[in-house]
């Protein structure tokens, strides 16, 4: 059942309620005047939450420095672009398939314990392709296995961290919260993914991977120490089909969510060029393995760079139109990437102004959900979230790699940009009362 409204939680209307009358729950009233603020971070005053974001900060970094060993290993093993892509299919089919169980398993049962449990589970899977890389032992079915394996995992990780996030700020702090993670993870993209590719050249694959076994440990003792609230025992959902279609009854009635979490899952799917990034550092650029991390980092590079405006952005009165305006940014930013052929810096800039629009619209997609959600869905609600936010570049990453197979890797980059730049105006004639949407 959709749960009754009360002060702290969004109304939930009808499924056969108006566009309008929905666009009309989420907006701000135009008289309310604006309270002052004082700086995001004295979100970092709630200790579970720091716990929290230290730690999974860290281990974020190692998982992006795991990410460049296991495409540079991949394309030493193939070179081949649609072996890359491959890559992309086998995350993106057990986020399709797991994702819902997780937000389900998210809402039912208690949320630190799981991301525990979780992230042990991935340490391993890092530790198993260090020691078959050691003993030169490792192959692309093995390397897939691995990647197919830590996806599953990941499935339930994503909506659970994100379930979680909301119960530990109060809601005033949430924009905050949202911004500085969004942020400090581009941050950790930046260093975990400029990285890997120098401690690849410096202390070799199977080194590289036991890195991120390392930083698995630091998150899993900051979740250690942290006290989680619990979902009352009345509102937590009962493992099963009927949990999962109580929140699918919720989305149906928040169409403006689902055309919201659309906008990114055809950005990502049609114009993500990082299963190409290989391609482009060896046989376009000729940068090698360092140029590589700085491609790989460079989008991440573009959205740290609006750190000081994140706090402006998350107050921007039209978040639905903010949200398509940026993603068309980043279409056209992928489209300039795709027709580069170098120097290094130009292709790098290309990437950072698309990572620098969709952190705009990171942040201004994470508070409609967010804000939108009573906690008692917010596993669910972020288990689609994680199909669409996730799935989307991961399909991607496979689209690219099979039309560059088939074409070119400069048609699949930019054939991609422009259908994304097409899909976004769909969504926005299909549903145009998200450019009014407001949240508060």
């Amino acid at each position: 059942m959709t749960p009754r409204p009360n002060e702290n939680s969004p109304v939930t209307p009808s499924p056969d309620e108006p566009l309008g009358n929905i666009v009309g729950e989420f907006a701000t009233s135009p008289t309310e005047p604006n309270r002052r603020r004082g700086s995001a971070w004295r979100v970092m005053r709630n200790r579970d939450y720091a716990l929290l974001f230290w730690g999974q900060l860290i281990s974020a970094a190692g998982t992006q420095i795991q990410v460049v060993a296991v495409a540079w290993q991949v394309y030493e093993l193939t070179k081949s672009p649609v072996a890359l892509g491959i890559i992309g299919l086998v995350q993106a089919i057990p986020r399709l398939i797991f994702s819902l169980v997780g937000g389900v398993v998210a809402d039912a049962y208690d949320r630190r314990r799981l991301l525990l449990a979780i992230n042990g589970i991935m340490a391993v899977l890092s530790a198993i392709l260090a020691i078959t890389t050691a003993r030169h032992v490792i192959n692309v079915g093995i390397i897939y296995t691995i990647v197919l394996l830590g996806a599953v995992a990941s499935s339930f990780e994503f909506p659970t961290r994100q379930a979680i996030i909301p119960t530990l700020v109060p809601r005033e702090q949430m924009a905050d919260a949202l911004s500085i993670s969004m942020v400090l993870m581009q941050l950790t993209f930046v260093v975990g993914s400029a990285a890997g590719g120098f401690i690849i050249a410096w202390v070799n694959l199977a080194n590289t991977y036991w890195i991120d076994v390392a930083t698995y440990f630091v998150v899993i003792g900051s979740i250690f120490i942290m006290t989680v609230p619990r979902v009352p025992a009345e509102k937590r959902a009962q493992a099963g089909v009927g949990a999962l279609m109580d929140g699918m009854r919720f989305l149906r009635a928040h169409p403006i969510i689902l055309a919201v979490l659309s906008l990114d899952f055809f950005a990502t799917f049609f114009g993500s060029p990082r299963a190409l990034l290989p391609v482009y550092s060896v046989s376009i650029l000729h940068v090698g393995a360092a140029g590589l991390g700085i491609l790989q980092a460079s989008t991440s590079i573009g959205a740290v760079a609006l750190a000081p405006l994140t706090g402006r952005i998350g107050r921007i009165p039209q978040q639905g139109l903010g949200v398509a305006l940026a993603i068309v940014g980043w279409g056209i930013c992928i489209v300039a990437f795709g027709f580069s052929t170098g120097p290094l810096l130009l292709s790098a800039l290309f990437l950072a102004g698309a990572g620098a629009a969709d952190m705009v619209s990171m942040v201004l997609r994470g508070l409609i959900v967010q804000m939108t959600t009573p906690d008692e869905f917010r596993g669910r609600i972020s288990a689609v979230n994680a199909m669409f936010v996730i799935g989307g570049p991961m399909l991607g990453q496979f689209e690219s790699g099979l039309v560059a197979g088939f074409a070119s890797p400069v048609f699949s980059v930019v054939s991609g940009g422009i259908a994304c730049i097409v899909a976004t105006l769909a969504v926005v004639a299909l549903a145009p009362g998200l450019l009014q949407v407001r949240v508060k």
